[in-house]
């Protein structure tokens, strides 16, 4: 995504060096990308010996973690295969870069995770993990102008949904629309479909579904009309959309899962004062509320937040869209009345300075126990032995003596780091 986000990463180098000065960031750039040659140093330019004595932060704060996503399979004693496992360290999945100490921090917006509990187990280096609502600080930044916006509202439509992609986690989507057609809610809702998925350039019906349930079996476009919107969309709204509808569908990025990742989907409509129904993962609505903000069980029934199963969680939502829409019109202007009014506390709450104060403290007080655990906790071995081991090799000797690319060590700096954690681990004993 082209919106920029250094500044938040800046800010959190900023909160890090206040705990412990020997701290190095690193990010995904461009920001949304899950590919290991965009994970970056935030301040690039380092030598390999400056990386190897600092400390290493890693964010993975905006998308899910995929642990499998980074593990390499193929192994062999080949030299190049020795220098990849020293260089790009991929032994060590997302921790990338060569360091001398054996823990490492990973920042992270999920809860209840069995991705993060893979990188809880890892040994090389060890995971100390920092959560915090990364989507919450981002979203304050997008939606800022929201804070001035009075809606004037023209309905012509109930329900507001912005669907855009639909691979991968998000696959769901595809079946959603397809029980909207089969609960006939179509003219009753405010949205689009792409047949074409716009970041893999195939038609659903020829997408390999990792979850066959989500596969849809209508012609989905013979109902709703094209998407066009560029991926930055959620980082944008549009109020013409909020001013002709009165409820927004959000669909998150995560919903045929256990884990707890809520994105700047769910809280477009809390910036823009819109009552919402959240698709997301079971529990995303006790997640929000979490944060100080009110959902809308004293509205309409939100006991789809609970259900487990995520197609009978789906289906519980699209059935909730239907009683919505057959509400007459008395019943209808009472309950969109008292949904307002707890959209618009929790509008004043998103822009309150306690809804902050609330997303910082989280980050700084987390991050403080991670870097404190993370540097009590020293141990140089790992790193040391590995090295001399790998040294013992004539052509690696040989490489390192003629190294001159700063991104990776010349003979002098190994010896020096080497020098440097050995003597950290004599004090230790």
């Amino acid at each position: 995504m082209s919106i920029p986000l250094d500044r938040l990463y800046h800010y959190i180098e900023k909160i890090a060096k206040e705990i412990n000065d020997d701290i190095a960031i690193y990010h995904f750039y461009p920001h949304g990308s899950k590919d290991l040659k965009n994970l970056r140093e935030l301040k690039g330019g380092a030598s390999w010996q400056d990386k190897a004595l600092n400390y290493s932060i890693y964010c993975h704060d905006q998308e899910p973690l995929i642990y499998e996503l980074y593990q390499d399979v193929s192994r062999d004693n080949s030299f190049n295969k020795i220098l990849k496992s020293l260089f790009l360290k991929i032994d060590t999945n997302l921790m990338i870069n060569p360091t001398m100490h054996n823990w490492a921090c990973l920042i992270h917006s999920e809860k209840r995770s069995n991705e993060l509990a893979k990188y809880q187990q890892h040994l090389l280096p060890r995971c100390v993990d920092v959560y915090y609502w990364c989507h919450a600080l981002v979203a304050l930044d997008w939606f800022r102008y929201a804070k001035h916006v009075v809606q004037q509202k023209q309905v012509s439509k109930t329900f507001l949904i912005y669907n855009r992609a639909w691979s991968g986690t998000r696959e769901y989507r595809l079946k959603f629309v397809n029980l909207l057609i089969d609960f006939n809610l179509q003219n009753h809702c405010r949205t689009t479909i792409n047949p074409i998925e716009p970041e893999l350039d195939i038609h659903y019906n020829l997408y390999q579904f990792a979850n066959p349930v989500w596969r849809p079996n209508a012609i989905l476009e013979d109902y709703f009309p094209n998407n066009s919107a560029p991926s930055s969309c959620s980082a944008d709204f549009d109020i013409e959309d909020y001013q002709n509808t009165d409820i927004e569908v959000v669909l998150e990025t995560l919903f045929d899962d256990d884990r707890l990742h809520l994105t700047e989907k769910s809280l477009r409509p809390i910036a823009c004062g819109q009552p919402f129904i959240l698709a997301g993962t079971h529990g995303s609505l006790e997640y929000l509320r979490g944060y100080g903000f009110k959902t809308f069980a004293d509205v309409w029934d939100e006991s789809y937040d609970t259900i487990e199963d995520p197609a009978k969680r789906l289906t519980q939502v699209v059935e909730l869209m239907k009683q919505i829409a057959n509400w007459d019109s008395d019943t209808k202007e009472r309950k969109i009345s008292q949904a307002r009014a707890i959209a618009e506390y929790n509008k004043q709450r998103f822009f309150s300075e306690d809804f902050f104060n609330q997303v910082v403290s989280e980050l700084t007080n987390n991050l403080t126990i991670a870097i404190n655990q993370m540097t009590s906790n020293i141990d140089t071995s790992v790193f040391v032995n590995r090295w001399k081991k790998c040294m013992s090799h004539n052509e690696i000797l040989n490489w390192l003596a003629a190294n001159t690319n700063i991104q990776y060590p010349t003979l002098d700096q190994i010896n020096n780091v080497l020098a440097i954690a050995d003597d950290i681990q004599k004090l230790k004993q």
